[in-house]
């Protein structure tokens, strides 16, 4: 009988896999439900009779519950079990995708957002900590850069859907969409994701109970220079992404283009994310991932100043926004792969979800920053130098990153600390 119950048992390589995959679905409805706010957003505006630039809140207010979302969820993650918080956040944004779509007024439309980004933002350290942890070691950098190719593959999805079902169906069948996949996914979750290997059994979880707070693991043991840099980068990456990700429709429309075709420009720029991630990912056995992570910070700055430059040539426009995303997506993937790497595995969410948190601030600021600039009736040329501008800057941190890693993080070991 014992033996053909082991034999009934999964395998490993089987328990490993299906975690990457849940996490990667995870991941995908994240990207899904975050970026299918922006497409929508000019016809919200006119259902709700609000302008425009007050989307700059809206944007923020999602951004402000993701903050909070990263920071309180990684740390419980790490506490607690990261299976239990990462169902938690997936069904809280599937429920508030619901109220989204059924939102009436600006005041309920802030709401919904602010705690919809509560659940993304807690669900982002947690799925990337489980798959680092089921993953192979020589395997993690790769698995957790390839990972982040799920969350612009559903901003991409997100993207295109909208530009077929706002005609067609209107804006809440959006987010009725976004509110169904997640609340599915999340039965899964419970029935197949195992739990962190460290918060089973008696001896695991008195050794949790006994350990200092996972967040002072982020300044000692000579990591206090480390933690600060990485806030850094993670910060200026972040006001990036999210800009580009959230106002890039708006941005375009005013321009000139089409709606339809500012839906489809924001599309490809998650197409070229979703393929420069894995590409990037792939390289990632063969180049230390700081140095891969700065590169795509520099090219992302130089093809967002070139979004703008364009904006107002379809063609052109189309290219450059692909190059964009290609970079930018590969930059936040690589970003998380060195992350993951700084931190023990036992502070490991804290230190993801951290780090996702200082760049959420960033990303609180920049959408309304943005809105101001739009509301002054900034060129479109120059609204997309100063997103560049954020992502230059990030690069210079990651320069200073490097100096203030520990060597053992280099290729050669990158799989035995990670």
């Amino acid at each position: 009988m014992i033996a053909a119950s082991a034999s009934q048992a999964p395998s490993a390589a089987a328990v490993r896999w299906s975690v990457v995959l849940l996490c990667a679905l995870v991941a995908f409805l994240d990207g899904f439900d975050t970026q299918a706010v922006g497409p929508a957003a000019k016809a919200i505006s006119a259902s709700l009779g609000v302008p425009l630039s007050a989307f700059g809140l809206v944007f923020s207010a999602s951004q402000i519950g993701f903050v909070i979302g990263a920071m309180l969820f990684s740390t419980l993650g790490d506490r607690f079990g990261r299976k239990r918080l990462l169902v938690a956040a997936t069904a809280t944004f599937a429920v508030c995708s619901l109220a989204t779509a059924v939102s009436d007024s600006l005041a309920v439309l802030l709401a919904a957002r602010f705690i919809e980004g509560l659940g993304l933002g807690g669900a982002s350290p947690n799925f990337v900590s489980l798959a680092s942890e089921y993953s192979a070691p020589a395997q993690r950098a790769r698995v957790v850069t390839s990972l982040w190719a799920a969350v612009p593959l559903g901003g991409m999805v997100a993207a295109f859907a909208s530009s077929v079902m706002l005609p067609a169906l209107g804006w809440r069948a959006i987010f009725i969409v976004g509110c169904a996949a997640p609340l599915a996914l999340t039965l899964a979750l419970v029935r197949f994701l195992p739990e962190s290997r460290e918060v089973t059994g008696t001896a695991a979880k008195a050794a949790t109970q006994a350990r200092p707070a996972p967040i002072a693991e982020l300044f000692t043991q000579g990591r206090a220079g480390l933690t600060v840099w990485l806030w850094l980068a993670s910060f200026m990456t972040w006001s990036g992404l999210i800009v580009m990700a959230f106002w890039t429709p708006a941005l375009l429309q005013r321009a000139g283009q089409p709606g339809g075709v500012a839906a489809s420009v924001l599309g490809l720029n998650n197409a070229g994310g979703v393929v420069g991630t894995i590409l990037v990912a792939a390289t990632l056995t063969r180049v230390r991932p700081h140095h891969a992570l700065t590169a795509a910070l520099a090219l992302s700055g130089v093809f967002l100043a070139a979004m703008g430059w364009f904006s107002a040539d379809a063609a052109k426009l189309a290219l450059v926004a692909t190059l964009a995303g290609f970079f930018a997506s590969a930059a936040g993937g690589a970003l998380l792969a060195v992350s993951a790497a700084s931190y023990p595995q036992d502070a490991r969410a804290t230190g993801v979800g951290w780090a996702l948190g200082v760049g959420r601030i960033g990303a609180v600021a920049a959408p309304a920053a943005t809105g101001l600039l739009v509301a002054r009736d900034w060129p479109v040329a120059e609204v997309y130098l100063a997103i560049a501008a954020s992502f230059l800057l990030a690069a210079a941190s990651v320069v200073m990153l490097t100096r203030a890693s520990r060597p053992s993080l280099a290729p050669s070991s990158t799989s035995q600390n990670i």
